[in-house]
């Protein structure tokens, strides 16, 4: 395709600031018709932003510059098309195209037209109607593209096999679908619009390699449709496997533009390597996990083997990871550690000082302490497990360092409250500078990337003996994923901290954790051992 492709979208010139900081500055760019472009960059470089712009939302009009759409379009039922299509006939009224250049942000009416035809798919956002039919989310998306009537149900079909969700065809609702279920079937809607521009804003950043191989072939497919798209993505793999002309943008600028395979490359030498630790100073065991198992039954599944009978034992001091696609057990299993839920069979021991406490009870009050039970357990998990949520986030209305301190009942004097949180924050990478502009900030400031990282930070400022991290390098740049990577080694090494660290990204965990477990449908497959003898 590449050079015979058609310009379709022409940004000139763009900038936008956010209160006082520039969030894209002088962007020019070529989109062409068909050809997916790829954003790359950082988390905060602006990819995300860009997205918003193109999709139109309010909030992210440009202050500068214009973006120019060329578009076929109908005059009489105002349906449009890609430039290429300019003498067709509309598959809707059968009128003939005209070619028309819309100023996307200076001409409102053509932009609410140009609206309906932009679809977009935002990070670790579910936009389902949960209460509602797997059927039914496609059917109402097929209605609202004024798709005919006659050949709705014969278009849901295609859509649910292209994203590989037709087992999924009589779900009564789309609550009990898995993570990854569900960002295919919201992928699922988006193709049911029949958009000429689709976003995708990390369409994958939380699946697992095998589920998000499923959303990349799909996406691939959807120029076939006739529809342009745009993807960011943290992981530079997306970007090489899903498009052909790729941008790295960073602090809001174009650092380079050009063939996807090039600006990759660039891009990964420019980041560089997480740096394995030798470590040798292992403790003995602090979590004992024996016969554990977790059943619970699914109006749509019958019995679910969540965890399976699984045995193992994680030593102090120690970065443990778990792996597997999702659905594989993964997140039951951290939560019957951290006794968020109990298990159906087996047990968990965790060990305190001397002491061995079994977390798998159900009781939330007490805890099962040497084969006695005794009060005092939510004191007990505060102080000596620290968990962080896939779906964690900080405390709307409070400011960053209010977070950190306030937020998480931390009381200290506040000098040391400051060197504390410095500490912590410089530890998840962010500069002196960064620190003083961010603390005063509220969590709508600061980009997905920069919100995990002071997540975990507010997880460190606990200074837990076992800290369990579920999926916590999910949307995440590979800058960033390094930082968190050397946070984790570095609180290992200062705190004294035991990791568990539950996660689909098995080049991470081969590169952090000292033994990574395999797991799949509830079962411990092997265990990896990466400490040196």
């Amino acid at each position: 395709m590449g050079e015979e492709a058609e310009t379709f979208i022409k940004v000139r010139g763009i900038s936008k600031k956010f209160e006082d900081k520039t969030v894209l500055k002088d962007i020019n760019l070529d989109i062409k018709e068909l050809e997916p472009l790829g954003l790359l960059g950082k988390s905060g470089s602006g990819k995300s932003v860009l997205l918003r712009m193109l999709r139109g939302t309010d909030e992210y009009a440009p202050d500068t510059g214009e973006i120019i759409f060329r578009i076929a379009y109908c005059p009489k039922c105002t349906w449009l098309e890609g430039p290429s299509k300019v003498g067709e006939r509309c598959s809707k009224c059968g009128t003939e195209f005209e070619f028309k250049e819309v100023n996307f942000w200076q001409d409102k009416p053509m932009r609410r037209i140009l609206k309906s035809a932009i679809a977009i798919m935002l990070q670790r956002s579910f936009a389902l109607y949960s209460d509602e039919s797997v059927i039914w989310n496609i059917l109402e998306a097929l209605e609202r593209a004024k798709y005919p009537k006659s050949k709705r149900m014969k278009k849901v079909y295609e859509i649910l096999e292209s994203v590989k969700m037709l087992h999924r065809v009589n779900m009564p609702d789309t609550r009990d679908l898995s993570g990854g279920e569900k960002q295919r079937m919201v992928l699922a809607r988006q193709l049911a619009l029949l958009p000429v521009l689709l976003l995708a804003d990390e369409p994958t950043g939380t699946l697992d390699h095998e589920t998000a191989k499923v959303v990349h072939r799909t996406l691939i497919d959807t120029t076939r449709g006739g529809t342009t798209f745009l993807v960011t993505s943290h992981w530079p793999y997306v970007i090489r496997n899903l498009t052909e002309k790729a941008v790295w943008l960073d602090k809001g600028e174009i650092v380079e533009y050009g063939d996807t395979a090039k600006i990759v490359d660039d891009f990964e030498r420019e980041v560089g390597e997480i740096e394995r630790e030798d470590y040798k100073k292992f403790g003995d065991p602090i979590i004992r996990i024996k016969g554990l198992k977790k059943y619970y039954l699914s109006a749509s599944r019958g019995v679910v083997k969540a965890v399976d009978d699984i045995s193992f034992t994680i030593n102090e001091n120690e970065i443990f990871g778990v792996v597997g696609h999702s659905g594989a057990g993964k997140t039951s299993l951290m939560r019957i550690v951290s006794h968020l839920d109990a298990g159906s069979g087996g047990s968990v021991w965790i060990r305190a000082g001397d002491s061995w406490y079994e977390a798998s009870k159900a009781d939330e009050e007490t805890f099962v302490k040497d084969g006695v039970i005794t009060g005092g357990m939510t004191e007990w998990k505060a102080h000596f497990v620290g968990v962080l949520h896939q779906e964690y986030s900080l405390i709307p209305k409070l400011t960053i360092w209010e977070n950190l301190t306030h937020g998480i009942g931390l009381n200290m004097p506040e000098d040391l409250a400051k060197m504390k949180v410095k500490f912590v924050l410089e530890g998840v990478g962010f500069s002196d500078d960064e620190i003083e502009e961010i603390l005063p900030k509220t969590h709508q400031e600061l980009s997905v990337g920069e919100k995990q990282r002071i997540l975990i930070g507010q997880l460190l400022m606990k200074e837990p003996n076992i800290a369990v991290l579920d999926e916590p390098t999910g949307t995440m740049d590979p800058v960033t994923k390094k930082y968190v990577a050397e946070t984790i080694i570095k609180a290992r090494q200062n705190l004294g901290i035991t990791f568990v660290i539950v996660t689909h990204d098995l080049d991470f965990a081969e590169k952090v954790c000292d033994r990574v477990a395999h797991m799949n449908a509830g079962k411990i497959e092997k265990i990896d051992d990466f400490r040196s003898v």
